[in-house]
């Protein structure tokens, strides 16, 4: 098979032995494939690790966990309702000796930026015949996002999401079709921030020039007092705001708590490998909950196929271009540059 491997700081497409799919696996053929936040964020913790160590010693991988694929074959023993030559999309997720691992983010599991790949049968799910294959690779980030915005379940809103990447945009859809709004959305590129708006958001901002703490009476909200003790009486949970952060930017987490209402619940959901320093007094004062989302359920993630199935044109808002494998380097370089790039799928078969 041929396959984008990434080694230290750098991609080479070369020519591996096909893949072996273990029992309960399928050994399909991806379609396209979308790189993530989370391929970004290895890409950068591996050139790193290439400082320390010699070529030699680095790890190999194959990224990709975000994939549409066709069934090329299914490992003996397999039960399964699939057969040969259905399109799936699945959960990049499997088991081995050392516990869970991620497809694509583990050295034993290449993932979908190859023109073979494994995945295990019970975590795949039959792509619609009126899901076209390119957004079908959406399902996953999309599970992402939806997972995200269930978790907002204190407050009925309203919802002010920060970065309008694949991630943000999710949940701004998942809150639309909800209908769980008013929604706020903050981007630096004006490309997001247009397809922010076409998902769903009622206000968007940039933040260069905005602050997404200004427009409460936008959103016909009034933010509640600091402390109940300045109240004679105060019963129940007054309702705050939903904040979604969904950029893994440093220091974000820490404005976000000085920034929200008071009573308000903040989701992260962007991919934050760094050390983070926040007050701890700053979300006491105002009963603040934060809480971290971790990718979506089986459940949630077939509500995601199924959103992509009724709202095609929606989900389409999200590729921004379609790349060969042999462009998967700069395919990276342009997703971590280019703020107007949304999602890149790459065709491993191309």
């Amino acid at each position: 098979m041929r396959a984008a491997t990434l080694q230290g700081k750098a991609f080479t497409v070369r020519n591996l032995p096909d893949p072996s799919p273990a029992p309960g696996q399928l050994l399909v053929r991806p379609i396209f494939t979308g790189i993530c936040g989370s391929d970004l964020s290895l890409r950068k913790q591996l050139a790193a690790l290439a400082d320390a160590l010699p070529q030699d010693q680095l790890p190999v991988f194959i990224p990709g966990h975000e994939f549409s694929a066709e069934i090329i074959g299914i490992a003996p023993g397999t039960e399964t309702n699939l057969k040969r030559g259905d399109r799936i999309t699945g959960l990049p997720f499997t088991h081995d000796h050392a516990g869970p691992q991620t497809i694509g983010l583990s050295t034993g599991h290449g993932g979908g930026l190859a023109t073979l790949s494994c995945i295990d049968a019970v975590r795949s799910f039959r792509i619609p015949d009126t899901v076209p294959d390119d957004l079908a690779a959406l399902t996953e980030p999309l599970s992402v996002g939806l997972h995200a915005a269930g978790l907002a379940s204190r407050n009925k809103g309203p919802n002010v999401v920060i970065g309008c990447g694949p991630v943000g945009l999710a949940v701004i859809l998942s809150l639309s079709l909800q209908g769980r709004g008013p929604i706020l959305a903050a981007d630096f590129s004006p490309e997001r921030r247009k397809a922010a708006a076409a998902l769903g958001a009622d206000i968007v901002i940039d933040p260069a020039r905005d602050s997404a703490f200004r427009h409460w009476d936008d959103l016909a909200f009034t933010p509640h007092t600091m402390s109940p003790l300045l109240a004679r009486e105060f019963r129940g949970l007054p309702a705050g705001a939903n904040l979604f952060e969904c950029t893994g930017a440093p220091g974000l987490i820490d404005q976000l708590i000085k920034g929200a209402p008071p009573h308000s619940h903040i989701i992260v959901a962007g991919v934050c490998p760094h050390e983070e320093k926040l007050t701890p007094l700053e979300g006491i004062l105002r009963e603040l909950t934060l809480e971290f989302s971790f990718a979506y359920r089986p459940e949630e993630f077939a509500a995601a196929l199924a959103m992509i199935a009724a709202h095609p044109d929606k989900a389409a808002r999200l590729i921004t271009s379609r790349q060969p494998l042999a462009n998967t380097e700069a395919a990276f370089d342009s997703l971590a540059k280019n703020p107007s790039e949304i999602k890149i799928l790459i065709d491993p078969n191309a």
